[in-house]
């Protein structure tokens, strides 16, 4: 039986919904899949890197879904440092035939999140390398070969759905239904 590991922040945790409406959650009971959600609010890459060990390889997963990045920017961190962590636990998940698969952080909202979540300066900057974030993450797929699910363009335009957001950062529960449905196509 496949086992499965969701490595990641606050958008896999499931931050500002109730367990139930959390789409990994929600994934693991469509696909029926033997899954452990290791998303902590506010991981950046490198936070994942540092429990990587724990939370992951010593659970022998046969696949590991891996989403990081936003926090990193939200820190003011460039792409290439998220692609070097991810790219770092990637050579270890394949030196163990682990199968990876990689996810492209959803679009944000600056001005909700300014609003709904806490000020910040760096929402702007967020936004916009998410978009360089997601193309150097295709890059990394296609060098290793790697399957991915691209939140990203599913939530593209963003701003004018903000139905699919709590707080401009974070998934409703009709954001994360969106997150389901996007990731079971490449997850069944």
């Amino acid at each position: 039986m496949r086992k499965y590991v969701f490595l990641g922040d606050s958008l896999i945790y499931g931050y500002g919904v109730s367990p139930r409406d959390n789409w990994v959650y929600k994934l693991k009971n469509t696909l029926n899949l033997n899954l452990y959600n290791k998303g902590i609010n506010g991981s950046t890459t490198t936070d994942m890197l540092i429990r990587f060990e724990e939370d992951v390889l010593s659970l022998n997963p046969t696949d590991v879904f891996i989403m990081g990045g936003t926090n990193d920017l939200l820190s003011n961190r460039s792409v290439q440092s998220i692609i070097n962590n991810i790219e770092l636990m990637i050579k270890d998940l394949l030196k163990e035939n682990i199968n990876v698969i990689i996810g492209f952080p959803p679009n944000i909202i600056p001005n909700l999140a300014n609003k709904l979540f806490m000020k910040c300066d760096t929402y702007d900057y967020c936004q916009d390398s998410l978009p360089l974030l997601k193309e150097a993450l295709l890059n990394l797929c296609n060098k290793y070969s790697l399957n991915y699910v691209d939140f990203y363009s599913a939530t593209i335009n963003a701003s004018e759905h903000e139905e699919l957001y709590v707080d401009g950062i974070h998934l409703s529960p009709k954001g994360q239904d969106l997150l389901v449905k996007t990731a079971e196509i490449k997850l069944n």
